[in-house]
């Protein structure tokens, strides 16, 4: 998750738990395509790649992210970006080991949808945090809410509202602390 501070990229974090859609992002990708970015660094090596993340994230399996059309990213030479059909380009990452300095994030084991934004149903999804107090948060956070929206809806609807209930909080929590 990015953020100058870990306390920005925890409200990130906040945000894509209450909106339950990670939104995609033209930055940093040749064509200015609008893609989700992932890293497929297994869990061991999660907090390892904080030189440019905090240590946030949402996890989801490989699987499900190709049955939604991401796909590997394509480590090459920038000149070879032109050599790829226009429905690859999005998937282009500059790799140029032998310049200086050195271009390589392969390191990132980065895959990419090509999408706007990207729905995350709860039940393919995982919240990475690296501390129990993060997760507590977040529950706190989401119990509040819908307490208060619970209670605004049985105010104003009355009856029409009665069944209303609080519903839980969407995702599974995944602590994985930092070594």
């Amino acid at each position: 998750m990015k953020g100058l501070t870990e306390a920005d990229a925890f409200g990130v974090l906040r945000q894509i738990v209450s909106e339950q859609r990670l939104v995609g992002s033209s930055g940093s990708i040749r064509g200015s395509f609008r893609c989700v970015c992932f890293t497929e660094a297994p869990e061991s090596a999660f907090h390892q790649l904080s030189g440019r993340y905090r240590p946030f994230g949402i996890k989801v399996s490989k699987k499900w992210l190709f049955k939604q059309g991401g796909r590997p990213v394509i480590y090459q030479h920038s000149d070879e970006f032109a050599t790829l059909p226009d429905a690859l380009r999005w998937r282009h990452v500059r790799y140029e080991p032998d310049a200086e300095p050195p271009i390589d994030f392969s390191w990132e084991r980065e895959w990419r949808i090509q999408a706007d934004e990207l729905f995350l149903p709860p039940e393919e999804v995982a919240v990475v945090v690296p501390h129990e107090n993060y997760a507590a948060e977040l529950q706190d956070e989401h119990f509040y809410n819908e307490h208060m929206r619970v209670t605004f809806l049985k105010t104003a609807w009355g009856e029409l509202a009665a069944f209303e209930t609080e519903q839980p909080f969407a995702y599974e929590l995944t602590v994985l602390p930092p070594e």
